[in-house]
């Protein structure tokens, strides 16, 4: 065997690399937005007292999140064509909502394990039961899930290549037509492979600092 790396003809291309690169960031910022967003509603909906939104709420998550993400993709892309969604707004329904499934899950356990005491506390001291949520509730469940969301939040980036078949011009569509113009393969996708291990280990770092927990990467090199 006899191959010789060449990352001269990929640095030529470093132009459609950064613009790929930032796609990539937009549409994972936007889809984690809406997946928050979606989740809370239809996590907090499974913790209701109503039977039909918990019903909703069950009906919802296991509709999404059994579907393959693929398939929500070429759903928005293909089947509601008539619709002239721009393919960056398809890639991004598909994933928060994809997304949202998992999300709504890890709200309701969070709000789950917050004590039901401290709710009729609240409630009995005059506070709205949405006050009571906000106030009380939230920021504790909010706190114990944040291990769990910086999990989603990593799958969703790394999902977010999933979108190049619907011609989101991200990293990895960028790096498809790079190989077709360079040939020069390995190279490219060991770019690109650096690139998604970079932003997916700064987000989940970054989450697991917020979340004032020791599980993250530091604590399992020293583990180690």
């Amino acid at each position: 065997m006899n191959y010789t790396l060449q990352f001269g003809p990929i640095w030529d291309n470093r132009a459609l690399i950064i613009d790929g690169f930032i796609t990539t960031v937009l549409l994972s910022a936007a889809a984690l937005v809406l997946a928050i967003l979606i989740g809370i509603l239809v996590g907090t909906a499974a913790t209701a007292q109503s039977r039909s939104l918990r019903a909703l709420s069950i009906a919802y998550v296991e509709s999404m999140r059994n579907i393959p993400l693929l398939i929500h993709m070429y759903f928005w892309y293909n089947g509601l064509s008539f619709l002239k969604i721009p393919a960056f707004w398809c890639g991004v329904l598909g994933l928060s909502l994809y997304s949202g499934a998992y999300v709504a899950e890890i709200v309701r356990s969070g709000i789950g394990s917050v004590p039901r005491g401290q709710r009729q506390a609240a409630l009995a001291s005059g506070l709205t039961n949405a006050q009571a949520m906000l106030f009380v509730v939230y920021p504790q469940a909010i706190r114990a899930i944040i291990p769990s969301l910086a999990s989603v939040f990593s799958q969703l980036i790394k999902d977010s290549s999933l979108a190049s078949v619907i011609a989101v011009a991200d990293i990895t569509y960028q790096a498809s037509a790079i190989e077709g113009q360079t040939f020069r393969t390995f190279e490219i996708y060991i770019t690109v492979c650096l690139l998604y291990l970079a932003l997916v280990t700064l987000v989940s770092q970054t989450l697991t600092i917020l979340s004032g927990t020791r599980d993250g990467l530091a604590r399992r090199v020293a583990d180690a």
